[in-house]
């Protein structure tokens, strides 16, 4: 199997993307000793950081490579929407976690 640049591409950025969630999620689990709750607030705070890094991933796209608005939309779906949703999941069992030990 032969993979084109832009298929790659956005492997590549949705890789990125769950490497910066792992961050994010490893920062909230030492937060979490000292407030409970911060888990959730960490993946709140990712999927605002993502959206930006996404945003500014299509726009370079359009405007630097020249690729049409409509394509880099699709991709835009994928290279946000997949770390922002295992990271909204993951601020849900967070959120359910600190419910439940309060």
């Amino acid at each position: 199997m032969r993979w084109s640049f832009p298929a790659m591409h956005t492997l590549l950025v949705t890789s990125a993307g769950l490497a910066v969630l792992l961050v994010f999620a490893f920062i909230a689990q030492r937060r979490q000793r000292q407030a409970p709750g911060s888990g959730a607030d960490a993946m709140r705070a990712f999927i605002w950081v993502w959206l930006i890094a996404s945003l500014a991933n299509l726009l370079m796209g359009v405007f630097v490579a020249g690729v049409s608005f409509t394509v880099e939309l699709g991709v835009f779906v994928i290279v946000f929407g997949v770390p922002a949703a295992i990271a909204w999941l993951m601020g849900r069992k967070a959120k359910a976690q600190a419910a439940g030990s309060s």
